[in-house]
């Protein structure tokens, strides 16, 4: 048992760190094919959503600022008049990976 709890912890400190970095929503680049369209409803419930409960999951981007995932909380901040938003950035993501595929639970 201890070997496989030893094998686990040294399995995680070689794990990348995670880091949310908060970024100038100008810098960010919605993808214009965007398979999910977002009614100006559910923009602003998504934006009473984030006044609510506050920021939770960061905008998803690539390694040049492209939005994975998170285009309707990018929408709804603009809409509160933010300037800036945490993301993640997923530098690693292959271009020929489908973005609707990336973070994102399917569908039952």
């Amino acid at each position: 048992m201890m070997n496989l709890r030893a094998s686990r912890r040294e399995a995680a400190s070689l794990a990348p760190r995670i880091s949310i970095v908060y970024r100038a929503i100008d810098q960010l680049k919605p993808d214009p094919a965007n398979p999910r369209l977002h009614s100006e409803k559910q923009i602003r419930q998504i934006a009473n959503s984030i006044e609510t409960f506050g920021f939770n999951v960061p905008v998803l981007v690539d390694a040049e600022l492209n939005v994975i995932a998170g285009h309707g909380r990018l929408l709804a901040c603009r809409e509160l008049g933010w300037s800036e938003v945490p993301t993640l950035c997923l530098d690693r993501v292959r271009p020929s990976l489908p973005s609707s595929s990336i973070g994102r639970p399917k569908p039952i």
